[in-house]
């Protein structure tokens, strides 16, 4: 085994299950060889409907990339949100002030459930 092949499988198999766009999906951080690790990320998750890898940008933000698995349309997926149009293969950047609401929405909610008062 290569090098390379060993950095992709390695990276492959940090992938969790997370929620994408509204989907659950196997999703991993990866800043290299994007596409490789999508392709084996499908091969260890045989019945996703698709894979995804993010990182996170100078300024905050997130970049997604996502690859799906015989007629899936990620891109019909990420149009609703967030634009882009590919059936097989999508992008999109979340901005830094998106994914602060999302924590702040997700911090409230869980204080909600666990029935804790957030003072200030």
């Amino acid at each position: 085994m290569t090098e390379y092949q060993k950095i992709i499988q390695e990276t492959a198999a940090r992938a969790g299950i997370r929620s994408v766009c509204g989907v659950r999906a196997p999703a991993v951080n990866c800043t290299a060889f994007v596409d490789e690790v999508c392709a084996e990320i499908l091969k260890n998750f045989p019945n996703a409907p698709f894979a995804a890898c993010w990182h996170e940008c100078a300024d905050g933000s997130q970049e997604w990339t996502l690859r799906s698995r015989g007629n899936y349309d990620v891109g019909q997926l990420v149009e609703r949100t967030y634009g882009g149009r590919d059936a097989k293969r999508a992008k999109f950047i979340v901005s830094c002030v998106d994914i602060e609401k999302l924590i702040d929405e997700r911090d409230l909610l869980l204080d909600e459930v666990m029935g804790r008062s957030k003072t200030l």
